[in-house]
C-alpha cells in the first residue's frame, strides 16, 4: 500500500504518524510566559509536594505580585498556613472562564481538606461569579475578592487564571463575625450564652442563617426574659447540620431541617427577594471553615415555623416573636448579648456608634435598601480565636 501513494504523499503521511505528540507545557513553563508572577513560581518550585502531584483536570487560580505586595504579611505565614493557602487555590475541576454566564455563580471545590482549616467535605470552596462587564470575581474568605486578569492559560494538567488577590482560607464563624463580618456578633454572643459555640465549631457542612446585630435589638427585652433552654432552642432553629445550600440552592417553596430537632424552615423567593420563613436573607454565602453563612434581617422564632413574608411591603418584616420593653436599634438600645463575647485585646465590648457596619461582600444577594444602615456592636482588639489560620494576622488582611 506504501509504495502505491505519491513520494509527496508518503512524505505527510509519515510526518502525521512518526511526528512527536504535542504536550501541553508544564505549570513551571506556563508561568515563566507571564510577568509579575515571580513569588508565586517560587512557591510552586518549593511546594513540589503539591505541584509534582496535581492531578488530572485542575484550574490553578495564580495571584500575581501585587497581589502579594497588597497582602503585605506574606512573609509571616507559617509553613502550615502556606500550604494551606496554596492548596486552597487549586480547584479540583476544570472551569473555563467563559463558561460562566454573566451574573451566574460557580460554587468550586478547592484542594483543601485538611480539617485543621477545612471541615467541609470534599474541600473547602471558592465561589467564582462572572460580573455584568464580563470580568470573573473569585470570592473566600473575610470577603477577599480577586478580580481574573488573565483567563484560561492551559497547562498539561489543566488552566491556570491569574488573579489580582491572594484568596483568604475561611476561619471559624467567629473570627469572621470580629473581623470581617461585625454585624454578627450579636449571633455569635448568643451561641456564647447558650454554650453552643464549642459544638457548632466542630460540625461539619452546616449551613446558618444568622439574623443580623438589628435583629437581636429589636427584641432586646424579650431575650433578656428567655432562659437558657429557649435561647438554645432559637439558635438551634437557625442551623441546617450537614446541608451545605447555596442561595441559588434555595428554591421557592422548599423546607430545610434544621438543628431543633428536624423543625423546618420554608424558602420563599418574590422577584429578587429571598427569605427563611419571613426573615429576608439580605447577605448571601459567607464562607466559614465549617460551611457558610446567610445573613438575615430578623431572628427566627421556632414556635413560629410557618411564618411567611408579606412580599407586598416596602419596608422589613415585623419580628415572629412578641417584642417586650425597648424595640429600639442603633444606639438606642444595647445590642443582646454583646457582653457574652470573649475580650481579645481590649475590654469592654463596645457599643455601636450609629455609624455603618461593615458587613463584608459576599457573592450575590446584598442587603436591600429597606435593611441597610444598622451599627453593629463589636469586640474591640484583634480578631477573635478561631482555629485554622493564625489570627495574629487576621485584622490585617480581613478588608481585602
Amino acid at each position: 500500500m506504501w509504495s502505491q501513494l505519491p513520494t509527496a504523499l508518503l512524505a505527510v503521511a509519515t510526518t502525521i504518524l512518526f511526528a512527536p505528540a504535542v504536550h501541553a507545557a508544564d505549570l513551571e513553563s506556563v508561568l515563566a510566559g507571564q510577568v509579575n508572577l515571580t513569588t508565586f513560581r517560587g512557591l510552586v518550585k518549593n511546594h513540589t509536594d503539591i505541584f509534582a502531584k496535581l492531578p488530572q483536570g485542575v484550574t490553578v487560580a495564580v495571584p500575581n505580585d501585587n497581589a502579594f505586595r497588597k497582602l503585605g504579611n506574606w512573609e509571616a505565614y507559617n509553613e502550615s498556613t502556606i500550604a494551606a493557602t496554596l492548596k486552597y487555590h487549586i480547584l479540583k475541576q476544570v472551569i473555563g472562564m467563559p463558561s460562566i454566564e454573566k451574573g451566574d455563580s460557580i460554587w468550586a471545590s478547592t484542594s483543601l481538606t485538611d480539617e485543621k482549616f477545612s471541615t467541609v467535605s470534599g474541600g473547602q470552596r471558592l465561589i467564582l461569579t462572572k460580573q455584568p462587564g464580563g470580568e470573573v470575581v473569585f470570592t473566600s474568605g473575610f470577603a477577599t475578592r480577586g478580580t481574573v486578569l488573565v483567563e484560561d492559560l492551559k497547562f498539561d494538567k489543566g488552566l491556570v487564571q491569574v488573579i489580582d488577590s491572594v484568596m483568604r482560607v475561611p476561619e471559624t464563624l467567629e473570627s469572621t463575625a470580629r473581623s470581617a463580618y461585625t454585624d454578627l456578633t450579636a449571633f455569635v454572643g448568643a451561641l456564647y450564652a447558650a454554650d453552643m459555640i464549642d459544638d457548632l465549631a466542630k460540625q461539619k457542612d452546616v449551613t446558618i442563617f444568622a439574623p443580623r446585630n438589628a435583629a437581636f435589638q429589636q427584641l432586646a427585652g424579650t431575650f433578656e426574659k428567655m432562659d437558657k433552654d429557649k435561647l438554645k432552642r432559637v439558635l438551634q432553629y437557625h442551623i441546617v447540620p450537614g446541608n451545605l445550600t447555596h442561595v441559588w440552592e434555595l428554591k421557592n417553596a422548599s423546607s430545610l431541617a434544621t438543628a431543633d430537632k428536624g423543625n423546618k424552615l420554608t424558602v420563599t423567593r418574590h422577584t429578587n427577594f429571598i427569605y427563611v420563613n419571613a426573615a429576608e436573607i439580605i447577605q448571601s454565602d459567607i464562607l466559614i471553615s465549617n460551611g457558610l453563612v446567610h445573613m438575615i434581617d430578623n431572628v427566627l422564632n421556632p414556635d413560629e415555623s410557618d411564618s411567611r413574608p408579606d412580599v407586598t411591603l416596602t419596608t422589613a418584616q415585623a419580628p415572629v416573636f412578641t417584642p417586650v420593653g425597648p424595640t429600639e436599634t442603633g444606639t438606642t438600645v444595647p445590642t443582646p448579648f454583646a457582653s457574652n463575647l470573649p475580650c481579645t485585646v481590649s475590654c469592654p465590648v463596645s457599643q455601636p456608634t450609629g455609624a455603618a457596619t461593615t458587613t463584608g461582600a459576599g457573592s450575590g444577594q446584598g442587603a436591600s435598601s429597606k435593611n441597610a444602615g444598622v451599627a453593629a456592636a463589636r469586640c474591640t482588639g484583634l480578631a477573635g480565636a478561631g482555629v485554622g489560620i493564625g489570627l495574629a494576622m487576621g485584622a490585617m488582611i480581613a478588608g481585602l
